[in-house]
């Protein structure tokens, strides 16, 4: 089964996340073939927009444990702190960058829950729409790391500072109903009808020719794009300092253990 499903359809293309047994969890090879997708597929001349989801009943869980487990396992837990320093973190803010300056219409559709740089791929997007079971979390604090892939930047800029903040400090849920309260998805839609109204919205978006709206989305994120890139940078210099703290980095070797005590247990 592929990871990344492609599509287009009357001049709206889909990117789903594919891995609905990992929850559509990503590793850095994942996140990267995701934005070759995405990229691919804003470059199509028939294609007018695109819409990001997942298969099943999550949209992303953010970092595949398996993936994390394997490299622990491997290399040791400094050699787990090393990858996610010099590899999995980078790849995530990678796949920000491309997602938020894609040059034409991204439509995020949460399908399902979606927690941690799962949220924040949603957050990158020019526009959001929800199935009511979505359900959102900023759960790096649960680990003792802040978002590397924007969010810490991004939810404050669609939510406010005071409710964003609290997502961010507390890593709990809210619903797809409080989402929109907030202002983080423009629109709640019963769940066999997200992908629907997600195309609908894409078309929507490609009223103009493709060109004006590149130029309008980089006139109006000229000095968003600059503060996102300043976030980026520092959220990876504050997760590569927290995660060498004993507290951070034995809630992560805490993450590792119960991952393989489960594991065993379904050997």
């Amino acid at each position: 089964m592929d990871d990344i499903v492609v599509s287009a359809t009357d001049g709206v293309g889909t990117v789903r996340l594919n891995r609905p047994s990992r929850g559509n969890s990503v590793t850095p090879d994942v996140v990267t073939r995701l934005g070759e997708a995405v990229r691919n597929l804003v470059e199509v001349d028939d294609v007018g927009a695109v819409v990001l989801t997942g298969t099943g009943s999550v949209f992303c869980a953010g970092a595949d444990v398996k993936d994390m487990f394997e490299i622990h396992t491997s290399d040791g837990p400094d050699g787990l702190m090393d990858y996610l320093g010099a590899t999995w973190m980078p790849a995530v803010q990678r796949l920000v960058r491309l997602l938020w300056s894609a040059p034409k219409p991204l439509i995020a559709a949460y399908n399902g829950s979606a927690t941690a740089g799962g949220l924040d791929f949603g957050l990158s997007c020019d526009l959001r729409v929800a199935a009511t079971s979505a359900r959102f979390a900023e759960s790096y604090v649960n680990l003792g790391m802040v978002p590397v892939a924007g969010g810490a930047y991004l939810l404050p800029s669609l939510i406010g500072l005071a409710a964003a903040t609290r997502m961010l400090a507390t890593g709990a849920f809210i619903n797809a109903e409080e989402a929109l309260r907030l202002g983080m998805v423009a629109e709640v839609c019963a769940d066999d009808a997200l992908i629907v109204r997600a195309h609908e919205i894409a078309l929507e978006m490609t009223h103009g020719p493709s060109a004006t709206f590149a130029r309008a989305k980089r006139v109006a994120r000229a000095a968003s794009t600059v503060e996102l890139e300043a976030a980026l940078q520092e959220s990876l210099a504050a997760n590569i300092d927290l995660i060498a703290l004993p507290e951070v980095r034995t809630r992560i070797l805490d993450v590792m253990e119960r991952y393989g005590q489960a594991r065993a247990r379904h050997a």
